[in-house]
């Protein structure tokens, strides 16, 4: 009789065992915020490779030494923007970074050696 018993229990045991359903975690879904799209007027001047914003009164220069732009609200003394030819452009992203398209305003206002400016119509 204590045979028969243990023998159930094993079997028992042996069927709850086999009849668990493994459970997979879910990970949780991931929102993210949108994102906005701004769209802004500057002002580009061909001749110094700058973009100004005068809505804030800051300009966006290269620095062709570490290659980087750098925002600033006032120029160095050695570069003078009052004289030279300056062109509106408009700006659509998702940042305040004007010179993201550089590339295409170099392109587009092409400076010549006599420091006149070509704009190339598209």
């Amino acid at each position: 009789m204590k045979k028969i018993l243990f023998l159930t229990l094993i079997c028992g045991s042996m069927l709850s065992v086999s009849a668990q359903v493994p459970v997979v975690p879910v990970a949780p879904e991931v929102t993210t915020a949108p994102t906005t799209t701004i769209t802004h007027k500057y002002y580009y001047y061909p001749t110094s490779n700058m973009y100004y914003d005068e809505s804030t009164g800051d300009y966006w220069q290269h620095d062709n030494t570490s290659g980087q732009w750098t925002q600033t609200h006032t120029l160095p003394a050695t570069v003078t923007v009052e004289k030279t030819p300056k062109y509106p452009i408009t700006y659509t992203g998702t940042d305040n970074q004007p010179w993201k398209d550089n590339a295409s305003d170099i392109r587009k206002y092409k400076v010549r050696k006599n420091g006149t400016v070509k704009i190339k119509r598209q």
